[in-house]
């Protein structure tokens, strides 16, 4: 009943969500489209596939500014972190249409902190989310912070105050392959350059727990940096993970007159994959162990299916922790994240804990 229930739900989203990305899907009327996504596919592809990969480059550490933003649950401090980014898009073509956006070239966490030496969980959102209220809510922050870990929560590319003029329709991700791709590599450089900063202020471990877009960006990180590289990441925990835009988009946009002018134009959902595989999780092998990797996922869940939490679970070497419900009326993942948990405390990864409330 509940995975019913959390999939009619999931659905109805969906069409919204179609109808929110619809201003930002690019027109497909030139005789050429198919020529240029090909193109464009040759220039993400050239050299960067592998790990490591020019597309992902090592970044340097940040110059943080933090703003005290009083005391949170559990006799944390929260700290708000901003740093300015110094992410150049990669390919040429794509540089004044991404760097066109100021708001988006500064960087942003909210940090709950207690004491050196504990380690950090790193929290990146879904589509459309990136307010710090929302993300303490949806990621149960004081349930981390009383089982000994700090928390920071990573804002997205053109999400939150990153948006430009404060636009509450994500311009990212997009079927627009420049934007798309170089969303993702300005992502991963940034979310390197705060694992840098966390681990010089004391964190004994970085982490990172994402759901949907978030767990999309985790599955990259993985692929990029483990914990002996720069900016890297001790364990991951994708939760309603995406895993390829490419089939999301495609099966989404399935009758809609975007995706019919695309079809005439002779670019199909192979193409797109390609364009999108610089990005793709199961584009290379993960950087951390397999056993600390974590698939969470709804058997309900209508807006990223289970088949991609089956394919990155594939991918990864490991099993999905399923729960009943769907990607947004989440019954049951409290059990999943139970599971997560005592995993993390037995790889002696949980800091001193809080008893109590």
């Amino acid at each position: 009943m509940f995975t019913r229930a959390s999939a009619a739900l999931d659905r109805s989203v969906v069409r919204f969500m179609e109808r929110r990305m619809a201003p930002r899907t690019p027109r497909v009327n030139s005789a050429d489209a198919r020529e240029k996504l090909l193109a464009i596919t040759r220039a993400y592809s050239e050299g960067t596939l592998d790990a490591p990969s020019r597309f992902f480059p090592d970044p340097e550490h940040p110059q943080v500014v933090l703003t005290p933003q009083g005391d949170g649950p559990l006799g944390t401090q929260v700290v708000d972190v901003a740093f300015a980014s110094d992410y150049q898009p990669f390919y040429p073509e794509a540089r004044d249409l991404y760097l066109a956006h100021p708001e988006n070239m500064t960087a942003h966490a909210r940090w709950w902190t207690s004491e050196r030496g504990r380690p950090t969980i790193v929290m990146i959102h879904g589509w459309g989310a990136g307010n710090h209220w929302m993300s303490e809510r949806a990621f149960q922050v004081p349930y981390w912070l009383r089982h000994g870990y700090d928390v920071a929560a990573f804002v997205l590319p053109f999400h939150g105050v990153r948006s430009p003029s404060g636009s509450l329709n994500p311009m990212w991700p997009t079927p627009n392959p420049l934007r798309m791709n170089e969303g993702f590599g300005h992502a991963i450089y940034d979310l390197r350059a705060l694992s840098l900063f966390l681990r010089k202020r004391g964190s004994s471990a970085v982490g990172v727990i994402g759901m949907s877009l978030g767990g999309y960006t985790t599955a990259l990180w993985t692929t990029i940096a483990g914990p002996q590289d720069v900016g890297g990441v001790d364990f991951a925990v994708a939760i309603i993970p995406a895993v390829s835009f490419a089939r999301l988009m495609w099966r989404h946009g399935e009758g809609t007159t975007a995706q019919k002018r695309a079809a005439n134009a002779g670019i199909t959902e192979d193409m797109l994959g390609d364009a999108f595989a610089v990005h793709a999780p199961t584009t290379r092998p993960p950087r951390v162990p397999r056993d600390r990797l974590y698939v969470v996922a709804g058997k309900g869940d209508r807006i990223t299916p289970p088949d991609h939490a089956e394919a990155l679970a594939n991918h990864w070497g490991t099993e999905v922790l399923w729960f009943d419900g769907g990607h947004l009326a989440q019954v049951g993942r409290g059990d999943a994240v139970r599971v997560v948990r005592r995993s993390l405390g037995a790889h002696g990864f949980a800091g001193r804990a809080f008893r109590g409330s």
